[in-house]
């Protein structure tokens, strides 16, 4: 039984990056007959199945997402702007559009919404964490756009303490309450790219707030909304305003500490970024990216 626990945990990545495939019924009789067998063994690799298929039960019952109807035009738009520009590279003639080119165009777009959303698994790109699924739908339900964040990053429920084991190298905390009566509902493990990353949520009579934790990137993806500095405290960092949320980032040098509420900056926020973010309090200033 010890080799067989050993061999399972060896192959537990491979076996993982297949589970989609045995989901969808793509994989060859022998590929199939290993995860199988794996999965007899391997009570984590279980669980992960379970969660996908829950993930595509999920995505099978959502409504695909609306084409703007001005895409057309717009597209037809750039394409000629880019036709009329003059090439910089000598010699070179611009390629002219074809009716099926921009039909292919338009497809390409159309599913764009889908795919990004559903193939996306926990192997998201660790280049960009992508904010944008969640600012965009802030304005409706804060809940559901931190769930749909959370969701395109393979989140999986765990404790506090298996939060702190599953990502050793970042710096954070989630304590059961923070200042102002905020209490702890939720720990969620995520995964950007390579990376893992981690996510809380707290609620204080009816009020959302939510921490999200991961490796300093060079690039955040904020789809149309502007970033713009701050100061939390006497640390400087960077925020998004949506209505009335903000979406407020602090970075030392091992991890972005994301906090997503309604709270003022200047007043509330310093003392909940101190308490999930403990490896700002010796920060004399930090400006993110540098």
């Amino acid at each position: 039984m010890l080799r067989l626990q050993e061999r399972c945990l060896m192959s537990c990545d491979k076996i993982k990056q297949q589970l989609w495939g045995l989901l969808d019924h793509a994989l060859d009789p022998d590929a199939m007959a290993a995860v199988e067998a794996h999965l007899q063994i391997c009570a984590d690799c279980s669980r992960e199945l379970e969660h996908l298929g829950k993930l595509g039960s999920d995505l099978d019952s959502s409504a695909p997402a609306p084409v703007p109807a001005d895409l057309w035009s717009s597209i037809e738009q750039r394409l000629d702007a880019e036709i009329s520009t003059p090439n910089r590279i000598a010699g070179h003639r611009p390629r002219a559009w074809k009716p099926w080119m921009l039909a292919a165009s338009i497809a390409f777009a159309a599913g764009l919404g889908f795919l990004g959303y559903s193939m996306t698994n926990n192997r998201a790109s660790a280049a960009a964490v992508d904010f944008s699924i969640m600012l965009d739908d802030l304005p409706v339900d804060a809940r559901l756009a931190f769930k749909k964040f959370i969701t395109m990053y393979g989140a999986r429920q765990a404790s506090p303490a298996e939060a702190k084991r599953w990502a050793p190298l970042l710096g954070f905390e989630t304590p059961p309450q923070l200042e102002g009566g905020f209490l702890l509902q939720n720990v969620y493990v995520l995964q950007f790219g390579d990376h893992p990353g981690i996510a809380a949520t707290y609620d204080r009579d009816g009020e959302f707030l939510a921490t999200i934790f991961h490796k300093p990137v060079k690039i955040e993806e904020f789809g149309t909304h502007k970033d713009y500095p701050c100061v939390v405290g006497k640390h400087r960092g960077h925020k998004v305003e949506v209505g009335s949320w903000k979406l407020v980032h602090l970075t030392d040098p091992t991890t972005c500490h994301c906090v997503l509420s309604q709270l003022d900056e200047a007043t509330e926020l310093p003392a909940i970024m101190a308490a999930v973010a403990p490896g700002t309090a010796d920060m004399q200033s930090h400006q993110h990216g540098e």
